[in-house]
């Protein structure tokens, strides 16, 4: 039987504040493979979303920022841009480079 990914009670503000910002986000949920793929001014970005108010040790979540074993093997197989972890919007923001005032979409 599959089972849906459980999100992080967190991560739907932080998609909220990325779109806001002007990028296209896509949820990820394939174990080990980081929450959310982020595209922003030509780049993508890769961002593991963890809630630092959960308790922690759970299947779902490991609370203050650790890797899951699928997590740590997958991020150990991957060769490209290393994904980064975040826990707000504004570590979100800043993790993709976003200058609020300064606008990055390239016209259609």
């Amino acid at each position: 039987m599959n089972y849906a990914k459980q999100r992080d009670a967190n991560e739907q503000g932080i998609v909220d504040a990325l779109v806001a910002a002007g990028a296209a986000v896509q949820k990820l949920g394939d174990p080990g493979v980081p929450d959310l793929l982020v595209s922003f001014g030509d780049v993508l970005h890769l961002l593991e979303v963890k809630n630092p108010k959960a308790k922690g040790g759970g299947k779902y979540n490991t609370g203050e920022g650790a890797l899951t074993a699928a997590q740590t093997r997958w991020w150990a197989k991957w060769t490209g841009k290393r994904p980064v972890i975040v826990q707000t919007a504004a570590e979100a923001l800043a993790a993709i480079g976003f200058v609020p005032g300064l606008s990055v979409r390239t016209p259609a």
